[in-house]
């Protein structure tokens, strides 16, 4: 052992001394980037001083319970590896301390504690003798447990707050929000707190952002402001969000609970709605997703949560199948029975999905269907959910004549119409309803002079109808909706357009230009189309800002493959249904790339093999791929066709580069169409390479880029 002492003795002394040359010449140090990564093993290793010192004070303080002449050979070789694991711990930290994103005050105290800590660590395993009086050492272990405890608040200070390890026990004020709470504290401020505040509040500002107060949100950090009014796709905040998961610039980071794609639509559109942070919640458009997403989540629906339901929960395994990218199913609070269920996408919607409910139909409290074409005949069906306390049919096709039909739902006390056709006597209709409370009608064919009426009628329920502006007060529009579900075209298709808002004018094109305000055409009735267009339409109307235009793609395919083989397999993350999501008809949705119509690839190139039963006079492939720049989804950089009857004797047929963007751009789907050279073909094999390096414009530069596809189209 006297040669383990003499041994470590010497390296006790080294390392103290590099630790005090460090202290004292920070400022000239600049640290190499492995050792960068040493410093971040700071927080893993630094739990092993403390442990051991805590017991080596448990030891000191009780050595009378130890007899013989081990134990002091034992507690000296304690305090030398307490020695040596506080003096590495302290090491990583002032390696990490090099890094930007700490707040200096508390970042001082830290790195000076633990320094300190070091060397009375060291000075433990130095003044321990024999000949040691018991009082001296004893002191020096009373400071040391003293620096400790110093040392480690200001630590978890620095990692999850002032005042962690000594909070304040004074209960936080529960927040209540109105119809004139802006809607950045409701809604935008939350999901900012819930997911960003963690790395960038006043004690750690990760990359120079403080995003806890909004002047340091819109300060922003060392890469500028991390939002652009008007423009989510170029903002940081968003940019960042849709990048892969395991790219390093990805925020969240890989680990921490990341933004829902909801979240993200959602702080999408306050962006591109122009960043006011005093605009209210009673300003927001019927069908604004900021709204959709506030109602579901306001606090006032805490009421609902806290009622104790004497209903058995569901079963996990029906809820497991129930659960659909384009339906989720979930508790409105944690351990509750009681059920909410949302509908997502109105093309995607079947009403088989409705009628599945009814293997929860004892549970199903809340139920939102908004913007899904629910007709007057699927409100039989939602009348059997007796539970339902809350409905959303906001946007819906119902015109309310069989609003009757909800009668049996005796515990409904919230029902929302906006957006659909009502009249005095549709909602006469719902008297019946002992429990309802509260009728949202915004939007609706109702006048302001017959929702007053009704209200005196009926003064057991409030009907909000609304924010109504004022003759001078400009708005801006939301788009119309689209009441077509499929973008497949079988057969010739009428093409239908709506808009919540009485007055409003649709335009739309279907060249794939801008629709103008003047001159491109009005929609009137319902119009026909039988081949691969590109549809845009905008909303306008006197007195108002224009709605953004809105542009969806409809594709047409002759022929259909009997089969298909994906010889090169996607990225884990983006499987789809296998080789079978090329030809099942599915399209994918622009704002979700993660759902099952999309197959991802980025390491290696798509690759797929398409059978038909007999040669086919093709003479064009369509893919159908994903636009997202600032996701790194891009524009494959060349497209190949090989083509024959044989697998063993195809040959290369058509190869195209498609363009690549000089700038970022919209989020959407686009068609690539290659043209093939006359002749009838069983085999088709289509090689579709992504991006291998960005471009220098893009703040992913040098990275590969993704290729996203969910259709392949023969003509």
């Amino acid at each position: 052992m006297s040669r383990f002492q003499h041994i470590l003795s010497y390296l006790l002394f080294a390392l103290h001394i590099l630790l005090l040359f460090l202290l004292l010449f920070q400022e000239k140090v600049n640290i190499p980037i492995g050792f960068q990564t040493i410093g971040r093993m700071h927080p893993m290793v630094l739990h092993l001083p403390i442990g051991l010192l805590l017991i080596t004070g448990l030891f000191w303080f009780c050595k009378q319970e130890f007899e013989g002449e081990n134990f002091p050979k034992l507690f000296r070789f304690v305090l030398a590896i307490t020695a040596i694991t506080a003096n590495i711990a302290a090491l990583m930290g002032f390696f990490l301390s090099k890094e930007e994103g700490y707040t200096a005050s508390l970042l001082t105290w830290h790195k000076y504690g633990g320094i300190v800590l070091s060397f009375l660590c060291y000075g433990l395993w130095m003044i321990y003798q024999p000949t040691v009086k018991t009082r001296v050492f004893t002191s020096v272990l009373c400071l040391s447990l003293v620096v400790l405890l110093v040392t480690g608040h200001y630590g978890a200070s620095l990692t999850h707050g002032e005042d962690y390890l000594f909070p304040d026990n004074k209960e936080e004020t529960e927040l209540v929000f109105t119809e004139d709470t802006p809607i950045f504290e409701a809604v935008i401020q939350p999901i900012l707190k819930e997911k960003c505040y963690q790395c960038h509040n006043e004690q750690k500002t990760k990359g120079g952002l403080l995003m806890t107060t909004l002047a340091g949100l819109k300060q922003g950090g060392k890469n500028g402001p991390i939002w652009m009014s008007g423009n989510a796709l170029q903002s940081h905040l968003i940019e960042r969000a849709n990048l892969p998961l395991e790219d390093k610039k990805h925020m969240p980071p890989k680990g921490k609970t990341q933004l829902t794609p909801e979240e993200i639509a959602v702080l999408s559109a306050w962006i591109n709605d122009g960043t006011d942070t005093k605009k209210t919640l009673k300003q927001l458009a019927v069908n604004s997703p900021i709204k959709a997403y506030w109602e579901k989540n306001k606090k006032n629906q805490s009421s609902m949560t806290e009622v104790a339901y004497d209903f058995e929960p569901a079963n996990e395994q029906t809820l497991q199948k129930l659960n659909t990218p384009f339906r989720v199913i979930f508790p409105l609070a944690n351990g509750s029975p009681a059920l909410q269920a949302d509908f997502f996408v109105r093309q995607a919607f079947k009403k088989e999905q409705l009628s599945e409910l009814a293997d929860i139909k004892e549970q199903l409290v809340v139920l939102n269907v908004s913007n899904m074409p629910i007709t007057n005949e699927d409100l039989k069906t939602i009348g059997q959910f007796e539970h339902l306390e809350k409905l959303v049919l906001n946007n819906t096709d119902i015109t309310g004549e069989n609003l009757s039909s909800l009668q049996g739902l005796t515990n409904l006390k919230s029902l929302s119409l906006s957006g659909t056709k009502q009249s005095k006597s549709s909602l006469a209709q719902l008297a019946k309803l002992p429990a309802l409370n509260q009728v949202y009608v915004w939007n609706t064919s109702l006048t302001e002079l017959e929702v007053n009426e009704i209200q005196k009628q009926f003064p057991a329920i409030h009907f909000e109808k609304g924010y109504i502006p004022t003759d001078t007060e400009m708005l801006k529009l939301t788009p119309p909706i689209l009441e077509n579900e499929d973008f497949v075209l079988s057969k010739p298709t009428l093409i239908s357009f709506k808009h919540p808002l009485k007055g409003v004018t649709i335009r739309y094109t279907v060249n794939g230009q801008q629709p103008d305000s003047l001159n491109s055409p009005v929609y009137q009735k319902p119009f026909e189309l039988n081949t691969y267009t590109i549809l845009k339409a905008k909303a306008v109307k006197a007195h108002w800002y224009a709605s953004d235009v809105v542009e969806y793609v409809f594709f047409k395919g002759k022929y259909h493959p009997k089969s298909v083989e994906l010889i090169n397999q996607p990225n884990p993350q983006y499987m789809g249904e296998g080789g079978s999501t090329l030809i099942n008809l599915k399209k994918g949705d622009a704002n979700d790339f993660k759902n099952k119509a999309w197959l991802g690839y980025r390491e290696k190139p798509f690759e797929a093999l398409f059978t038909f039963d007999k040669p086919t006079p093709i003479q064009s492939v369509m893919l159908s791929i994903g636009r997202n720049l600032g996701g790194f989804i891009f524009p494959p950089t060349s497209i190949e066709i090989w083509a024959g009857n044989s697998k063993s004797s195809l040959q290369l047929v058509q190869k195209i580069n498609p363009t690549q963007p000089l700038k970022d751009g919209p989020v959407r789907i686009e068609p690539i169409e290659v043209t093939l050279k006359a002749g009838n073909y069983s085999f088709i094999k289509v090689i579709a390479r992504p991006v291998t390096k960005l471009p220098s414009w893009h703040n992913g530069k040098g990275q590969p880029g993704w290729v996203f596809i969910d259709e392949v189209f023969f003509n």
